[in-house]
């Protein structure tokens, strides 16, 4: 199945059931739980996981600043920079979004297939 999901901006509206916010407040609330709960867990988890230990920092770091970092793509070597994670909200409708065509250009195709009509009679 083809993933036909898009971002939808920070003003769209999401409806959950009776609970109903902008993608810019559900992204907030997100934020917070990681700074209350969510960056200890995750370093926490990768710890026990054996992945290593993260160096403690804030989430701000992550989210807005990234954090300096190596990164070893297939056949590559090594690469410093920065990581930062981001988050999004993504939507996939049930029924497929029918494009709009304005007038104007429905209409200057009709005139251009009639002239191209017109040119080949002359």
């Amino acid at each position: 199945m083809e993933n036909k999901f898009k971002q939808l901006d920070d003003e769209s509206v999401v409806s959950f059931g009776s609970c109903n916010l902008r993608v810019n407040q559900l992204l907030s609330y997100i934020y917070e739980f990681l700074k209350d709960k969510g960056w200890e867990n995750i370093r926490n988890n990768l710890y026990s996981a054996g992945s290593g230990l993260i160096p403690k920092m804030s989430e701000e770091l992550f989210l807005i600043k990234g954090i300096d970092c190596e990164v070893l793509k297939p056949g590559q070597n090594w690469q410093k920079g920065k990581l930062k994670i981001q988050i999004s909200v993504e939507f996939q409708p049930d029924e497929p979004e029918i494009e709009a065509i304005p007038e104007n250009t429905t209409a200057e195709s009709s005139l251009d297939d009639i002239r191209r009509k017109l040119n080949q009679v002359n």
